[in-house]
């Protein structure tokens, strides 16, 4: 493998002066940060839970999560994580070892009645598609879309920065193919209306709407009137489409592309959006972009992620590879519960944080998750747990 294969991305030219900054800081700072995990590390240490090692072979799902798929006032369950692709440096590893040992190690963990993540690139098996006005272009295989439901996702977001990488013609295909795996998605269209059009899921008598929308694009991605593209994050495009579901539905999840890259907690961009989407009707919120894991919280009665970090993914610093696996559980008396599994990636593998060895990370990776949050988080052997109230979105939707 070349050395070069896991390096840092590089930027787009004209923030690459603005990333050198952040870097530099975060220099300065690495004592400070260190001491903080150790100490985080040690508190952790002395709660216990710490008796298995990390290992290659799957996970056992039973070993390690308290969320209960099959508990009987159980209403609805879903697991969700952060950016995808299968191009570039994933592409060459692909090439070599196949699909399925990217997802081997944690696909017992992508269970539930939804399983979603972002997908951050174009999905195609064309060589010669357009390529939009900037530097990075991320193109994947047809072949991943069904490797990915193998894995068990049932659901992609389309709304990023790379979904129109090769215009129309790449979101096109992008949405035959995902569609032609069995994928759910939002987020992107071939016109205005297939864009807008909201994803309804049905669970029983339950259902669950999937909105996305981005707050980071190029021009010329956006849908508009008599173009296709993918879904701004502005108030007279976002909120409606919310209402609007939030109307139809009992369970309303928004997927939202937002934040800065590698930043080290929410922005007041985030903070404003979160706060727009969860008074018009959001229910969760599942965030993407910063390569980077960061706080999880609840603003009004919504459950937010601030940023679910990256999951098949070829970035190669430190905090880009210290992610989660987030699990979501909904009672029928409104009682709810967020499980975080920590991860960590490696050649682009996510594989679960276990154990004495995995102490360290784990303790970076809850940090970072439990940064700024209200939520009464709990440690559960090798995972977080936290409980809260939802029954007033049940009720709502009774009423």
């Amino acid at each position: 493998m070349s050395a070069e294969l896991f390096e840092p991305v590089t930027p787009p030219v004209d923030r690459r002066g603005q990333l050198q900054r952040r870097l530099r800081e975060e220099r300065r700072h690495a004592n400070h940060h260190a001491t903080v995990a150790a100490i985080v590390t040690l508190a952790l240490v002395l709660v216990g839970g710490l008796t298995r090692t990390a290992t290659a072979d799957p996970v056992n799902p039973a070993s390690l999560t308290v969320l209960d798929p099959e508990r009987p006032d159980e209403l609805f369950t879903a697991t969700m994580v952060g950016d995808m692709m299968f191009a570039r440096g994933v592409g060459e590893i692909v090439e070599r070892r196949g699909y399925e040992p990217l997802f081997r190690n944690v696909q017992p963990l992508l269970a539930g009645d939804y399983v979603s993540g972002n997908l951050e690139t174009v999905v195609s098996d064309d060589p010669d598609l357009p390529e939009a006005d900037k530097l990075i272009f991320l193109q994947s295989p047809t072949a991943s879309t069904e490797a990915m439901v193998d894995a068990g996702f049932t659901t992609v977001s389309l709304a990023n920065n790379h979904a129109m990488d090769h215009g129309i013609p790449g979101l096109s295909a992008t949405i035959e193919a995902v569609e032609g795996a069995g994928l759910h998605h939002a987020g992107g269209g071939r016109d205005l209306d297939e864009a807008k059009t909201i994803d309804y899921q049905e669970f029983g008598d339950f259902t669950v709407a999937t909105l996305s929308f981005t707050d980071v694009f190029v021009n010329g991605f956006i849908a508009r009137a008599f173009q296709g593209g993918v879904l701004d994050a502005s108030e007279d495009t976002m909120l409606p489409m919310i209402v609007e579901a939030d109307a139809n539905a009992d369970l309303v999840i928004v997927n939202m592309h937002f934040g800065e890259e590698y930043d080290n907690g929410p922005s007041a961009r985030q903070r404003e959006l979160v706060e727009a989407a969860s008074a018009a009707g959001a229910d969760v919120i599942a965030g993407h972009h910063p390569h980077v894991a960061l706080t999880v919280d609840v603003v009004g009665d919504t459950l937010v992620f601030y940023s679910l970090g990256n999951f098949v993914f070829d970035q190669g610093w430190s905090r880009t590879r210290e992610s989660f696996i987030a699990r979501y559980g909904l009672d029928e008396d409104g009682s709810a519960m967020v499980e975080i599994v920590p991860i960590y990636i490696e050649e682009a593998t996510p594989r679960v944080v276990e154990g004495l060895s995995g102490a360290y990370r784990r303790a970076r990776i809850f940090q970072r998750v439990t940064a700024g949050s209200s939520l009464p988080w709990q440690r559960e052997g090798d995972v977080l747990v936290a409980e809260f109230d939802q029954s007033a979105m049940l009720e709502e939707e009774q009423s």
